[in-house]
């Protein structure tokens, strides 16, 4: 792919990617078939969905815009295909869309966030002589302490024992 100011363009095609996505998702009845089969399966077999055809072809569909996006990174900054072409980012991945709550947007700022962590930790490493997994461990913490306030907010701690009448005690 050609470069635009020095820069890969694929980062065009993952922006046109991620509207063309978001559209699809929440705009068109493939996508609400998507999220009904993902809330819950059985509501959606007895709305009379073919979950199964509409399972094999969200999975047809992502796996067409993993190739595409595995084309994209194995053009881009080296232009060749080696072992750790992808280095782990399956994960980082999943650490985006769950801190973005599957917002395809949110997912973009969200990404270039991490980006410059890890890029960040890289320019420590060399500079200050810091550890690069510092930007993995504040990867972690993010994702750990997003999760703990998802928990305090869905769920609530009730201790046994502690008996309250109301607001005065009595």
């Amino acid at each position: 792919l050609p470069k635009i100011f020095g820069v890969h363009c694929g980062w065009i095609v993952i922006l046109l990617l991620t509207v063309v996505m978001y559209f699809y998702l929440t705009k068109s009845k493939h996508g609400y078939e998507i999220a009904v089969i993902g809330d819950s399966v059985n509501t959606a077999r007895y709305a009379g969905m073919n979950v199964g055809h509409i399972v094999i072809r969200t999975v047809f569909f992502s796996g067409a815009i993993c190739g595409l996006v595995g084309y994209l990174v194995t053009c881009g900054a080296n232009g060749t295909l080696y072992d750790s072409v992808a280095a782990g980012v399956g994960f980082t991945a999943i650490t985006v869309a769950w801190l973005a709550q599957l917002n395809p947007f949110a997912m973009i700022a969200i990404s270039m966030l991490l980006a410059v962590l890890s890029k960040g930790a890289s320019t420590l490493q060399t500079r200050m002589e810091v550890p690069a997994s510092v930007s993995d461990i504040l990867t972690g913490v993010i994702l750990f302490s997003m999760l703990a306030c998802e928990f305090f907010i869905n769920y609530r701690i009730i201790l046994r024992g502690h008996h309250h009448d109301g607001p005065t005690g009595f």
